[in-house]
């Protein structure tokens, strides 16, 4: 009975090793302020640097105020180098740059008129085409220390680039 046992357990762990590989991610691209990673998404390919990272008056359109207990607001400057892309919209939809503090926040992007924010210069980005804006934050807590770019669909981490 025992040595049936031991085949039934050493039988259950190689098919479970046949059918669970261990998994395997690809390298996120890490850089600092101004350095330039190249980003490969599902045949969405863009060389991106994150060029400066800066306290900003507040944008025209950006909603309700700073919150406390900082009422700060952060701009980044974006540049865009599409290399490949499937349509011209397809980086709008799919980049969200998150700003991530020393503690683990991670401040959302926030919406504004401004005319020379990122979301409206992604819009119409063809295989070619740099495009430059600006990517704001309500910062309340801590400063950032990360601007994260993911995913907005499936939330995977593309690329990070480090402020100090």
């Amino acid at each position: 009975m025992r040595r049936w046992f031991v085949l039934l357990v050493a039988a259950m762990v190689t098919v479970t090793g046949l059918v669970a590989a261990p998994a395997s991610a690809a390298p996120t691209p890490i850089g600092r302020l101004g350095d330039t990673l190249q980003i490969n998404l599902k045949g969405l390919v863009a060389d991106i640097p994150v060029a400066s990272l800066a306290p900003s008056p507040i944008p025209p359109g950006f909603g309700s105020p700073p919150r406390p207990p900082r009422h700060e607001v952060w701009r980044a400057e974006v540049i865009v180098h599409s290399i490949q892309v499937p349509t011209p919209y397809a980086q709008a939809i799919t980049y969200q740059f998150r700003g991530v503090t020393a503690t683990g926040d991670a401040y959302e992007p926030r919406n504004t008129d401004a005319p020379d924010a990122l979301q409206f210069a992604l819009n119409n980005a063809p295989a070619g085409s740099t495009v430059s804006g600006g990517v704001w934050w309500d910062c309340y807590r801590d400063l950032i220390t990360n601007v994260v770019l993911i995913d907005k669909i499936t939330g995977q981490h593309l690329a990070q680039w480090n402020v100090a």
